[in-house]
């Protein structure tokens, strides 16, 4: 074995020697479960669950853990929210993903706004987005959503998964929003 082959392998034993001694955890998605809270002002409401922010001078994009507006970009999908796949209901969660994206404007646009991750969720989604809480005023914007009829549980692992389904039944109950005869909810 030559000298330089010895010297890396020597300098590889050290590094990984002196990681585990201290304790060191160099896997990034264990390093990304724990909770992070920061303010950030909101930039840009893409729509009712996804929104840009600028935390100094960094910008990144939100998804609101745990929910999920309609779409207003896109086309939407009724069977995700329970309806029937019919022209009416696809209408009718287009107008509901408008008044969550300007329910969201309204509490968010170019305010301070708490970001709050879970240790439970993964930190990114399947877009990049950051997953996180978010909140206005001491308000959850994911659970006004749902009060409102405006999001369904999105099903993924969050910390409050059963309260937002406690919120989405409730809504369901008093047939708000999304879960109004208007949709084609029963």
């Amino acid at each position: 074995m030559n000298q330089e082959k010895a010297i890396t392998i020597l300098l590889i034993t050290i590094f990984t020697l002196s990681i585990i001694k201290t304790g060191i955890d160099i896997n990034p998605a264990k390093q990304e479960n724990k909770t992070q809270n920061f303010t950030a002002k909101t930039i840009e409401v893409v729509d009712g669950d996804t929104i840009d922010i600028n935390r100094n001078g960094v910008e990144d994009t939100v998804r609101i853990l745990g929910i999920d507006t309609p779409e207003t970009r896109g086309q939407n999908t009724p069977n995700e929210f329970g309806l029937k796949n019919t022209s009416k209901n696809r209408k009718c969660l287009r107008h509901i993903g408008e008044k969550a994206t300007q329910l969201a404007k309204q509490k968010t646009f170019e305010k301070q706004i708490k970001i709050i991750t879970d240790p439970k969720s993964d930190r990114r989604g399947n877009y990049g987005r950051l997953l996180a809480y978010i909140q206005y005023n001491q308000t959850s914007l994911g659970q006004k959503m749902l009060k409102k009829g405006y999001a369904r549980v999105y099903n993924s692992t969050f910390t409050q998964k059963q309260k937002y389904r406690t919120l989405e039944t409730e809504s369901r109950q008093k047939q708000t929003g999304i879960w109004n005869q208007t949709c084609g909810a029963s």
